[in-house]
């Protein structure tokens, strides 16, 4: 006999009945049933799994086939849906329910790179929402330890034997030199982060609570770069409002610009470069302007003529010649008009 211990084959027997049981395709019914109860669930990532388990050349699961765009669409749906939900929480300030919409989405779908990406901005704009809080927080216990100097500075003169007020004065010391850290470290992640405004706070506030050189270079440090950054950020706006007003053909707003840099940076190589060609295109177009002028007076177009010049003057508006012929074409207009009304 081959299997002389019982126990032994009925062993072998078990194997091969759940050996033969993962064998068999599950029926589409079976499947229809699960996608149902899924669907109902929201278990997407369970109804995705299923459609992948499909071989979609086998017939006998085309109708469970062609339910799969219109259940793509149900799951899109319930993306927006999260999206919508957790915007709402988020503008009613309910930050860890609109983390948790998400959370819950995401177990159902499995990897979603859009609700990933939503719920990963979320979180991060919570804790920045966090750290401004306590930075808060924090400046305002330094201001209020801060006020307090004077105060326990008179104390400490007053007392020499009373241990209450002794012990008093230690905190008091000891919770400002604790702040006094927290504040220095807070200013060197600020000008890590480019947060000049913060980083000079904490480390005015720190030193305003314990005195010390280095921090006092870091805040003319940092207050040498404010200034820098700010003026670099003043000839970037100007910049860019020469370049709207030369794009709207504004020239004298333009130019206005362009010679407030040039005041505060008389150096600045592009806003040259831009005066320079500004002033030869108004050049150009004056030039042209005025010679059309000329030749329509000259046939007795007055008023074509004062209508150009008059343009001319939105360009140029200091122009000598220009004011010159305006103001003789006006004379002239004006006679013109007299004559034809006593006619």
């Amino acid at each position: 006999m081959l299997f002389r211990n019982p126990p032994q084959f009925l062993i072998l027997c078990l194997c091969l009945s759940i050996y033969s049981c993962t064998l068999q395709k599950p029926s589409p019914q079976s499947i229809n049933s699960n996608i149902n109860n899924w669907l109902e669930k929201k278990q997407f990532i369970k109804i995705d799994a299923a459609f992948k388990n499909i071989d979609p050349s086998d017939p006998e699961y085309n109708a469970i086939l062609k339910r799969k765009p219109f259940i793509e669409n149900i799951k899109k749906s319930y993306i927006k849906s999260t999206s919508a939900t957790a915007n709402n929480l988020k503008r009613n300030n309910q930050w860890h329910e609109a983390i948790q919409v998400y959370a819950k989405t995401l177990a159902n779908l499995g990897d979603e790179p859009v609700l990933i990406t939503e719920q990963a901005l979320l979180i991060t704009e919570r804790n920045n929402k966090i750290n401004d809080l306590k930075k808060k927080l924090l400046i305002k216990r330094a201001k209020s330890l801060a006020s307090y100097q004077g105060i326990y500075l008179e104390l400490d003169q007053l007392i020499s034997d009373n241990s209450s007020a002794r012990q008093d004065i230690r905190r008091y010391e000891k919770d400002k030199k604790h702040v006094s850290e927290r504040l220095e470290k807070c200013g060197e992640l600020a000008n890590i982060n480019k947060q000049l405004n913060i980083a000079i706070e904490c480390f005015v506030l720190s030193y305003e609570l314990s005195p010390d050189s280095h921090k006092l270079e870091h805040i003319k440090t940092l207050e040498a770069t404010l200034s820098k950054d700010k003026r670099q950020q003043q000839h970037i706006d100007l910049l860019a409002a020469y370049k709207s007003a030369y794009s709207k053909k504004a020239y004298v707003q333009a130019k206005k610009h362009l010679h407030e840099l040039l005041k505060i940076a008389p150096k600045h190589k592009e806003a040259q470069q831009q005066l320079r060609k500004l002033n030869k295109e108004i050049k150009r177009k004056l030039q042209g302007m005025l010679a059309s002028g000329k030749y329509l007076y000259s046939q007795n177009k007055i008023n074509e003529a004062l209508k150009i010049w008059k343009k001319a003057r939105r360009i140029a508006p200091g122009n000598k010649e220009l004011k010159q012929l305006i103001y003789r074409t006006e004379k002239v207009s004006k006679k013109i008009k007299s004559l034809q009304h006593n006619q």
